[in-house]
């Protein structure tokens, strides 16, 4: 594999990478023809892993953008649009591919990558991590009508609903900031984002409508219509995206979404992972709440994500650390976490992992690093050991528990 170069797509080969994305994601649709594809602008950057001959063997696409870190709006590369055409599969290529994305995101110091994976396992394998989950609510618009006892649903306190549009985005901001302040992960998009994602949709752009009272947005969503595949006859309203300021900007949405029964026979929402719905409802048995999944995460550079980090001025601690990393080899070794004043100094150590405080693989650790999963959970699953597998001590439990408080996540966007 020592011939091949990963670098930009050439924009004049903009047809090629799009065809590839066809085939990887949609090739029920038949071969791409660039006659047929949509205008929409990209803001991603795109990359090839090329052979010798100047062929592709495989494809990705990097963005960045802004994610709620522990208190602090950090910068974040989602890798997406990664793909292989079948001629060249089976042969490291994407293995490659990744690392090389991983070098470069370290490179352009972004210490954490995010993605919406095909499956997990396979990017479990190369040090991903589940990052969120959310709710499914699936429901007949009729059993939204609870809503009517716990909201103002006329006068000024009921505020009102309106289309939302490019000149919306200043007053969408603070809507995000609260989110924000709700749930880690939260992006905060840029006027780019509000433009080229929010408002626009991969083959179909949505409808996005917010609701505001006093002047004040104070929520949005983001949905289409399409045929039930079940039902050929029956409607579906699907509520791709939900940023609320609080849960009564929540329930005015669900009013909102109730408003449709006279178009649809069920809504369904992608909603945050504690969304107050099933125990409201009159008939629990009518409504379907699934927990879902969401996107994954992984460290990019440990020491430069840990000493990112502004935990509390009172923690102060020092724990040995040994990562295992299947695809970074600047993140495979022993390092010492010292924490205090509101800081956190890495130092290398050359020691052997079985002389570590802890053991730990870096997707485990990137759960923690976000706060989707706690010291104890991955204690609970094996995924958190002492040095060499021996079990870890209660001094070393102790300091990871205070670098690394569980948050509340949720990852909304796609890309």
């Amino acid at each position: 594999m020592d011939d091949l170069e990963y670098r930009p797509f050439p924009d004049e080969r903009a047809d090629e990478f799009g065809a590839f994305m066809r085939y990887a994601f949609s090739p029920a649709e038949g071969p791409y023809d660039p006659e047929a594809a949509d205008d929409h602008d990209s803001i991603a950057e795109r990359r090839g892993l090329f052979d010798a001959t100047d062929d592709p063997v495989a494809v990705c696409a990097h963005h960045y953008f802004p994610l709620r870190i522990r208190g602090a709006d950090r910068e974040v590369a989602g890798l997406s649009a990664v793909a292989s055409p079948p001629e060249h599969r089976r042969r490291g290529n994407v293995g490659r591919m990744l690392r090389e994305s991983l070098a470069e995101y370290r490179a352009r110091g972004v210490d954490v990558s995010v993605l919406w994976p095909f499956e997990y396992s396979f990017y479990a394998s190369y040090g991903w991590a589940t990052a969120s989950r959310y709710r499914r609510l699936t429901a007949p618009p009729a059993q939204l009508g609870f809503v009517d006892d716990l909201i103002a649903t006329d006068g000024d306190a009921a505020g009102t609903f309106r289309p939302l549009d490019e000149s919306d985005y200043a007053v969408v901001e603070p809507v995000l900031a609260a989110m924000a302040d709700r749930y880690d992960l939260t992006m905060a998009w840029s006027e780019e984002w509000w433009r080229e994602r929010a408002l626009s949709g991969w083959k179909t752009d949505p409808f996005v409508y917010g609701w505001e009272r006093d002047g004040d947005l104070r929520g949005l969503c983001r949905y289409v219509f399409d045929d039930d595949p079940d039902d050929a006859d029956e409607t579906v309203m699907r509520v791709s995206d939900v940023a609320v300021a609080d849960d009564e900007a929540w329930f005015q949405l669900l009013r909102f979404c109730r408003n449709h029964d006279s178009q649809v026979g069920e809504v369904r929402i992608r909603a945050p992972p504690d969304a107050p719905l099933l125990d409201l409802v009159e008939d629990p048995r009518a409504v379907d709440c699934e927990v879902r999944t969401g996107p994954m995460v992984r460290v990019v550079d440990v020491t430069a994500a840990l000493e990112a980090l502004d935990p509390d001025p009172g923690v102060e601690a020092t724990v040995s650390l040994a990562v295992e990393d299947p695809l970074a080899s600047w993140n495979d070794g022993v390092v010492r976490v010292t924490v205090g004043g509101g800081s956190v100094a890495v130092d290398g150590l050359d020691a052997e992992s079985r002389d570590a405080d802890a053991a730990v693989d870096v997707g485990a650790l990137s759960q923690l690093y976000v706060g989707y999963r706690s010291v104890d959970a991955l204690l609970r699953a094996g995924m958190l050991s002492g040095g060499g597998g021996t079990p870890l001590a209660d001094a070393a439990a102790d300091a990871l528990r205070a670098l690394f408080p569980p948050r509340t996540t949720h990852l909304r966007e796609g890309f």
